[in-house]
């Protein structure tokens, strides 16, 4: 399997769409196929509501030999604001039916290959959120199932409903990861960090999905000097790191965000990275392809 997915998060907001285009395709061309996007990407984005990344990519899948490519989204994580994540729409039954609809009219296809709850909602029983999933998958309008920022506690109870009730299971375990930690502290809103702890209860689980990293290269930053790391992740134990990183890719020969990435496969995660240019994607997956 491809050692990575592409993330398409920015496309439409801060990747135009031509640009958009020319990375998708790069992407097929390196034999790449799995897409991944969210129906609330990039909602950050001065100008952004939300659904640009998916209009993008059905945009460009309408050209597309659509078996040749696997469509990952997300829902349940858009603003009800519209401004903060203090309030999302959430997984009840009727807006993972609500939001499904949309989704498949952006991404202009009758089908998705993964759906993922993209963030935990307590107040909805996650029986009445996995039924609801469950019956797409029955339906055929779903191939596959994800979660994304559920902490442990409630991984281990979703596994536990899904056993109870012979539903379908997941197979996408999706959270923020990079090889440098962040701050004790540190506030990513809605985002859940896969640390040691976590990573080793998913592998422990009976269902054993797939583990996905996203912002594995924290916008580059492993390309700068150590004054540039952001906030949540500025101390001298990662500047430290982030000099041995680039000192290891020099030896290498490659970048520093390519050694990362297949640092981070090696490890037995699949990372979700993303590029604004079909030279910046071949750069950061060098270590990646064959020779």
């Amino acid at each position: 399997m491809f050692p990575i997915i592409l993330g398409t998060a920015k496309f439409g907001t801060y990747t135009n769409k031509d640009d958009s285009f020319a990375v998708l395709d790069a992407f097929l061309e390196m034999e790449g196929s799995r897409l991944d996007t969210a129906n609330n990407y990039a909602c950050w984005h001065p100008d952004g509501k939300g659904d640009e990344s998916e209009t993008v990519l059905g945009q460009w899948l309408q050209g597309k030999d659509r078996k040749r490519v696997e469509v990952m989204t997300k829902i349940g994580a858009q603003s009800v604001d519209g401004f903060t994540y203090d309030k999302l729409d959430g997984l009840s039954p009727d807006n993972i039916k609500r939001s499904l609809d949309k989704t498949l009219t952006r991404l202009n296809t009758d089908y998705l290959d993964v759906l993922y709850a993209h963030v935990d909602d307590l107040n909805v029983p996650l029986l009445d959120t996995w039924k609801t999933l469950s019956s797409l998958v029955d339906e055929g309008i779903v191939r596959q199932l994800g979660i994304s920022n559920y902490k442990e506690s409630r991984v281990l109870e979703l596994v536990d409903v899904i056993e109870q009730h012979q539903l379908r299971p997941f197979d996408y375990a999706q959270y923020r990861y990079s090889i440098i930690s962040p701050n004790a502290g540190a506030d990513f809103g809605p985002q859940v960090i896969l640390n040691e702890h976590l990573f080793g209860a998913l592998k422990r689980l009976a269902v054993k999905p797939e583990i996905i990293g996203y912002s594995p290269l924290l916008d580059g930053c492993y390309e700068f000097s150590a004054d540039d790391l952001p906030e949540n992740y500025d101390n001298l134990l990662n500047c430290a790191m982030l000099d041995d990183i680039q000192a290891q890719a020099e030896e290498y020969g490659s970048t520093p965000s390519a050694l990362v990435l297949k640092t981070i496969a090696d490890y037995g995660i699949t990372p979700v990275t993303a590029a604004s240019t079909p030279e910046r994607l071949k750069s950061n997956l060098q270590l990646l392809l064959p020779m």
